[in-house]
């Protein structure tokens, strides 16, 4: 059955290149090259609780932020979390690093604000991410229990203040000593990542690594 609505799917609604509408990919080979996504990583240590943050591309590239605002805010389009995800990874090896051993956990939502989108963008880029390299998602680590204000809105300060007690860790039992992934779709200062961090580390975590689609310059 499933097979049968796939097959009808993609006759009244063929596959087609979100950029350039080209048949076949959701995002074709020309245009995930026009998206110039990075070969090499620039480290970022210089948080306390997070390893590092990877980013596949940055933020400033056009292309990027339409598909990273399609996927945040057009249900139709969640399909392309998928691709996204292949990018993601595909930077990941790139840059030498081999997610075995590891668990995925995506930034989540407020309550309020996942009821409005419907989906958290991150979780699904989390659990294509855990298709292609076959890791598991770790389950209940990471809950948004507050609503907080757009960080790109505030100050440096005003942005820790405003993440301080906004995530808590409901089980920290089934991830203590586990090395995690933790997945966004867009990194700005990467606060909101540390905060996460913090809540995992506290709870036992070994490890968190920060991994995105895009990041805004530093």
């Amino acid at each position: 059955m499933q097979k049968l609505f796939a097959a009808a799917k993609e006759l009244f609604f063929p596959r087609k290149c979100f950029f350039c509408s080209k048949y076949g990919d959701l995002i074709c080979a020309d245009c995930a090259a026009l998206l110039d996504v990075s070969p090499v990583h620039r480290p970022d240590r210089g948080k306390k609780y997070l390893a590092d943050i990877y980013s596949a591309c940055s933020y400033e590239n056009r292309r990027a932020q339409k598909i990273i605002h399609a996927l945040k805010y057009d249900p139709f389009v969640r399909e392309l979390a998928r691709p996204m995800a292949q990018i993601i990874a595909g930077h990941f090896a790139l840059c030498g690093r081999n997610p075995k051993d590891c668990f995925l956990a995506a930034v989540p939502l407020a309550r309020k604000r996942l009821r409005e989108r419907g989906f958290n963008q991150a979780q699904a880029l989390a659990e294509e991410l855990a298709k292609i390299w076959r890791i598991p998602i770790a389950g209940r680590c990471l809950e948004k229990i507050r609503k907080t204000r757009r960080q790109a809105e505030l100050s440096q300060s005003e942005r820790r203040n405003n993440l301080r007690g906004a995530f808590v860790c409901p089980d920290a039992a089934s991830i203590k000593n586990k090395n995690i992934i933790l997945v966004d779709d867009v990194v700005t200062t990467g606060a909101t990542m540390e905060e996460c961090a913090k809540v995992l580390r506290c709870a036992g975590v070994a490890e968190v690594t920060g991994i995105c689609f895009a990041r805004t310059e530093r």
